[in-house]
C-alpha cells in the first residue's frame, strides 16, 4: 500500500461519517479519478487479506469504512504500519528508503547500483538524491562522490547517529515488543537486554527517566553497538573531562560496562561520554518536592524560567505567575534542554500533533515561552520541544481552574421583594460558592454599581444597549432554560461564536493568493485600514508564523500575532479558490485570530470553541462552496 493509499485509509478510519471523493482529492491534492483508482485498489486488499473491513460507497454521500471485525482489521493495520521491505514506490518513500541505505552503509554506493536496486532511471534517481541531500543536510550531513565508487555518506559520527536516530525512528514511538519496527537496527533480544541494562542503572541512583527519554537512550546504545562493530566511533569530545564529574558520567560508565560484559565488545571510553550526553539531554520526571528541586538547579534556569512564564502570563492573563510547581518543572525539563541543543541533539514529541489540536492555549504559550530560550541562548528551538513545554503550562492551566475565583453577579428585578429573594436564594442553591450574589436592585438604581465590581448581570427584563456589563435575561421562575443560560455566562460562553467574534466586513471569500505570505499580508492591511488593528500587525503575524506553522490539518490554518494590536478580540475569515502549502499541510481556509491586549476572557473556552468549529470536515466544507457572506455566517451559526 502506497504512502497516498494510506493517508486515505487514515482519513476514513478518523472520519466518523462520510468523505466524499472530491474532500479526499481536495487534501491530498490529487485527481478524483485517483481517489477512486486508489480506493478500488484499498479494497481489493482488504478482500484479498480477509482484513475484516470494507469501504462503503453510497451515491451523493461518498465513502465510509465499515469495520466487521475488530480484532481483523488491527492486524491487517498492523502488517500496512510495520517498516515495509517492499520496493519504495512514490518519490517520498524513495527519498526514505535512500537515506536510510546511506546512513546505514560504510562503502560508496554507485549511482547505476541504486537505480538499478529500485527500478527507476537514472535521472529519476537523480532528482531522487537532490531531496536526500536536503534532508542530510540538516543533521550536517553530505553525500560525497569518488570517481567510479559513487556516494558516500560523509560527516561527524555523533550527526551521522543523530541523523539514524531522528530519521529512522521519527514517527515511532519504538515498541520493543514489535520486532518489525526495529529488526534492521538489532535483534528484539538485544534491544531488549540493553533496555533492561539503561532500566537498571538509572534507577540506583535516583536518576529517574521519562518513557520517551529510556526509549531515546536504548535507541541511542543499540545505533553505537552497531557502528562500534562497523569500527565507526565517536570523536573525543573536548568536555570529556568536565563530564567525568558529573553523576551522569558514573551512570554512563555503569551501562557501558554492563552491555560490554553482555555482548563481549569494547566500547572506546569516549563512548561513555557519549552516553553520559544522552543521560543529561533526557527529560527527567518532576520529584514532589518542588521547592527543593528548583533550589537544585542553575540559577541562570530559575531566572529565564521566571523571564518565561512573566512573558506568558503579559501576554496571555492565564493567572498562573505564582504557580511554583510550574516554575520548577520548567526549570528541570530546560536543564537537559539546553543540553540538547548545545550538542546538536534531537528529540522526538510523539504527542505534538494531538497537543496543537487539542491544548491550543498551552501550545501558544509554550511557543512564547520558548522567545525567551531562543533569545537567551542564540538558538531556535523546534516544534518538538516547544510542545512538550507547553505541556507544563497546560497543566498550570488546569491547577488555575481548580483556583479560579467564583463569578459576582448583580440581579436586577423589578418585581418586587418576594420575587427577587426567590430568584437570589435559588441561584445560591444552584450554583454555590461558583458564584457571590453581589446584591439586588431595582433596573432604576443599576446606575449605583460600579462596572469594576461586576462580572455579570442577570436581570428579568431587557436591559439597555448602554450597559457595557455582560448580562442574560431570565424568567424570574428560573427553569432549566434560565439556569443554562447563567451556566453560559459563569463560563463567558453566552453568545454564538458569530455574534462574538465574527463581522461581516471580515469575511472574504474566494481569494485567489498562492502563499501564506500573501495570504496574511492581504489580511493585516485590511484590518489596518478599516481601523481594527494598528501598523505592525502583518509583521507580528509572520513572526509568529516563523516560530511555528499554524496550519491543523482539514485544509485549515489559524494565523495569529505574537503581540497584540488592538484591544478587541476578533476573527478574520478567509477562503481560496485552490488549497496551497501551508507548513507542509494543504490550507484552504484561513482564520486570523487577534486576541485582545488587555485580555479579560476565558481564553481556553474561546479557542476550544474556534478548534471544534474549524475541525469540523462539513462546516468547512460548507463554507468553502458559500457564495456568500450571509451563507458563511449562517452556517457557523447553525453549529
Amino acid at each position: 500500500m502506497n504512502t497516498r493509499q494510506q493517508h486515505i485509509l487514515k482519513q476514513l478510519i478518523g472520519e466518523h461519517g462520510h468523505i466524499t471523493g472530491k474532500q479526499l482529492a481536495d487534501l491530498l491534492q490529487v485527481s478524483s479519478r485517483t481517489i477512486r483508482s486508489d480506493l478500488k485498489e484499498i479494497e481489493s486488499r482488504f478482500q484479498k487479506e480477509n482484513s475484516g473491513a470494507r469501504i462503503i460507497s453510497l451515491y451523493g454521500q461518498g465513502y465510509y469504512l465499515d469495520v466487521i471485525d475488530e480484532d481483523k482489521f488491527k492486524s491487517f493495520l498492523r502488517t500496512i504500519t510495520d517498516k515495509d521491505e517492499t520496493m519504495p514506490v512514490e518519490p517520498e518513500d524513495r527519498v526514505q528508503y535512500l537515506v536510510r541505505l546511506f546512513l546505514l552503509s560504510s562503502d560508496y554506493l554507485k549511482i547505476e547500483d541504486l537505480a538499478d536496486k529500485i527500478f527507476v532511471s537514472r535521472s529519476t534517481l537523480q532528482n531522487d538524491l537532490k531531496d536526500v541531500k536536503v534532508t542530510l543536510n540538516q543533521f550536517y550531513l553530505e553525500l560525497t562522490s569518488r570517481p567510479n565508487y559513487g556516494l558516500k555518506l560523509s560527516g561527524k559520527e555523533k550527526h551521522i547517529r543523530y541523523a539514524i536516530s531522528e530519521l529512522l525512528f521519527r514517527d515511532t514511538f519504538i515498541s520493543l515488543e514489535n520486532e518489525n519496527q526495529q529488526k534492521w537496527l538489532l535483534p528484539v533480544k538485544q534491544m531488549e537486554l540493553i533496555r533492561n541494562i539503561v532500566l537498571k542503572r538509572p534507577k540506583e541512583v535516583q536518576l529517574n527517566l521519562s518513557d520517551i527519554g529510556l526509549n531515546n537512550l536504548v535507541i541511542h546504545i543499540a545505533i553505537a553497538y552497531r557502528r562500534i562493530n562497523h569500527e565507526q566511533y565517536v570523536q573525543s569530545n573536548k568536555e570529556e573531562y568536565e563530564l567525568k564529574s558529573k553523576r551522569e558520567y558514573q551512570v554512563a560508565k555503569r551501562i557501558i560496562k554492563d552491555i560490554e560484559d553482555t555482548f563481549e565488545i569494547e566500547f572506546p571510553a569516549v563512548e561513555i561520554s557519549y552516553i553520559a550526553i544522552h543521560l543529561l539531554g533526557s527529560k527527567l520526571f518532576l520529584s514532589k518536592n518542588h521547592t527543593e528541586v528548583a533550589n537544585n538547579i542553575d540559577g541562570k534556569i530559575i531566572e529565564i524560567v521566571t523571564k518565561m512564564v512573566n512573558r506568558v502570563e503579559k501576554q496571555m492573563h492565564l493567572g498562573i505567575i505564582e504557580d511554583q510547581e510550574l516554575h520548577a518543572a520548567i526549570a528541570i525539563h530546560l536543564k537537559p534542554t539546553i543540553h540538547r541543543y548545545k550538542h546538536q541533539m534531537n528529540i522526538r514529541n510523539p504527542m505534538l500533533e494531538a497537543i496543537k489540536v487539542n491544548y491550543p492555549v498551552a501550545f501558544e504559550a509554550g511557543i512564547i515561552a520558548t522567545q525567551v530560550i531562543e533569545e537567551e541562548y542564540k538558538i531556535k528551538v523546534d516544534e518538538n520541544e516547544v510542545g512538550y513545554i507547553a505541556l507544563h503550562f497546560g497543566a498550570a492551566i488546569e491547577r488555575a481552574k481548580f483556583q479560579s475565583k467564583p463569578k459576582r453577579c448583580l440581579i436586577v428585578c423589578t418585581t418586587g421583594l418576594g420575587s427577587s429573594q426567590l430568584l437570589f436564594y435559588k441561584m445560591k442553591a444552584e450554583f454555590g460558592n461558583r458564584l457571590i450574589i453581589v446584591g439586588v436592585t431595582e433596573l432604576h438604581n443599576l446606575f449605583q454599581y460600579k462596572d469594576d465590581s461586576i462580572d455579570f448581570i442577570v436581570s428579568t427584563v431587557p436591559l439597555s444597549d448602554s450597559i457595557t456589563i455582560p448580562h442574560v435575561v431570565i424568567n424570574t421562575l428560573l427553569g432549566d432554560n434560565e439556569l443554562s443560560k447563567i451556566e453560559n455566562m459563569l463560563n463567558n460562553t453566552s453568545s454564538s461564536v458569530a455574534d462574538k467574534y465574527l463581522k461581516e466586513d471580515l469575511i472574504y471569500l474566494n481569494k485567489s493568493f498562492k502563499t501564506p505570505k500573501q495570504v496574511i499580508e492581504f489580511l493585516g492591511n485590511q484590518l489596518i485600514n478599516k481601523g481594527y488593528t494598528r501598523e505592525g500587525i502583518v509583521e507580528t503575524v509572520l513572526a509568529r508564523e516563523q516560530a511555528a506553522s499554524t496550519s491543523y490539518g482539514n485544509l485549515v490554518a489559524i494565523p495569529h500575532p505574537f503581540e497584540a494590536k488592538s484591544n478587541q478580540t476578533f476573527w478574520t475569515l478567509l477562503t481560496l479558490v485552490d488549497p496551497i502549502d501551508w507548513g507542509g499541510n494543504k490550507v484552504q481556509f484561513i482564520c486570523l485570530l487577534h486576541v485582545a491586549k488587555s485580555n479579560k476572557e476565558n481564553l481556553d473556552l474561546m479557542y476550544k470553541s474556534l478548534i471544534r468549529f474549524l475541525d469540523n470536515r462539513s462546516i468547512i466544507q460548507d463554507i468553502l462552496k458559500a457564495e456568500n457572506v450571509k451563507e458563511v455566517l449562517n452556517i457557523i451559526k447553525r453549529m
